[in-house]
């Protein structure tokens, strides 16, 4: 290859020549002055192109790290009427008035709530997301894993385990959960209530959870259980109790299991007896036992229904109290 290109010797190529002819008008006369590298370039004054895009590029950094804190601290879910869509931030109330609205539990679920309805978002982050419901109806459908959306009402704290469910909160603070599809948990201090699907309970300011209920039961069958909720016992709470035993038949056990911690222990044999006609006491549960309350001896019995472990509603209910506890401490 010639090096002509270079330092002018060997041959010219045809084509660089006419180059060096079309370009010799543009040459310097005399050689550049010897470089002095001992020399530091003087200041330039403003910002080089590398400073402003560095500049730059740690601008759109904070930005957007302020517009994610900004985010973090004011979450909010989207909510649908038919005025249009809005967003319904933490601490914020909605009142559905005379329409209904549709709002988007986060990525988890969502909401139709019925006109009349007032409720507000309490919180909402990944794995906890909670709402007061103050009154009206909502339907309610969650599609995450269980213990992840909470609903307060005037005297009970809703709890999905995985389901869809209807809750009305009335003027007086007093609930109603039917359940769908999964189960629902109702808990106020330390009354508890497991509601599945086909089951209904009713929640009242100063009682807390009822005891759950088959929604086929009957009008008679459910007022006995109101009565043995509420009052104090007497004799006509023991009338109650003996309409409930009489009338309980297969796939009441839900709502006699519950009955074994709410009604005095002299009264336990007689729902002891009846729901081991249903579903017979597993191992090591015994009547002694059941009398005396025994918590372990109860949730085994549960468990044998078919319907899912005590254990995991042990874990989260412990998760709760110690959030509870926490929040309390923060304040």
């Amino acid at each position: 290859m010639s090096d002509y290109l270079w330092d002018k010797r060997g041959e010219a190529d045809a084509e660089i020549e006419r180059l060096e002819q079309t370009l010799g008008g543009f040459a310097q006369a005399t050689p550049p002055p010897p470089l002095d590298l001992s020399k530091r370039p003087p200041a330039r004054r403003g910002f080089s192109t590398g400073a402003l895009l560095i500049a730059a590029s740690l601008a759109l950094a904070v930005g957007g790290a302020v517009f994610m804190l900004i985010e973090r601290r004011s979450p909010a879910w989207q909510v649908t009427t038919a005025a249009g869509r809005g967003t319904l931030s933490v601490g914020e109330w909605l009142d559905t008035h005379d329409g209904e609205a549709t709002v988007a539990v986060a990525d988890i679920g969502s909401l139709t709530v019925e006109p009349g309805a007032r409720l507000r978002l309490l919180s909402t982050r990944a794995g906890h997301h909670r709402m007061e419901l103050a009154r009206g109806t909502m339907h309610a459908t969650i599609w995450a894993p269980p213990n992840q959306f909470f609903v307060e009402t005037p005297s009970t704290l809703a709890v999905d385990l995985g389901c869809a469910y209807t809750l009305t909160v009335d003027e007086d603070g007093g609930g109603l959960v039917t359940v769908q599809v999964g189960w629902v948990g109702f808990t106020a201090g330390d009354r508890e209530s497991f509601i599945p699907a086909g089951f209904a309970a009713v929640t009242r300011p100063g009682v807390g959870p009822g005891t759950p209920y088959s929604e086929r039961a009957g009008n008679t069958y459910r007022q006995s259980l109101a009565l043995i909720d509420l009052a104090e016992w007497s004799a006509d709470a023991q009338h109650a109790l003996t309409m409930v035993l009489l009338q309980s038949q297969e796939r009441d056990e839900v709502t006699l299991w519950h009955l074994l911690q709410r009604v005095p222990a002299f009264e336990r044999d007689r729902v002891f007896n009846r729901l081991a006609v249903f579903v017979p006491p597993p191992t090591g549960v015994t009547l002694d036992g059941i009398r005396a309350g025994d918590r372990r001896m109860l949730d085994a019995w549960w468990d044998a229904l078919g319907l899912g472990t005590t254990s995991l509603w042990r874990t989260w209910s412990q998760q709760w109290k110690d959030d509870v506890n926490a929040r309390r401490g923060r304040l």
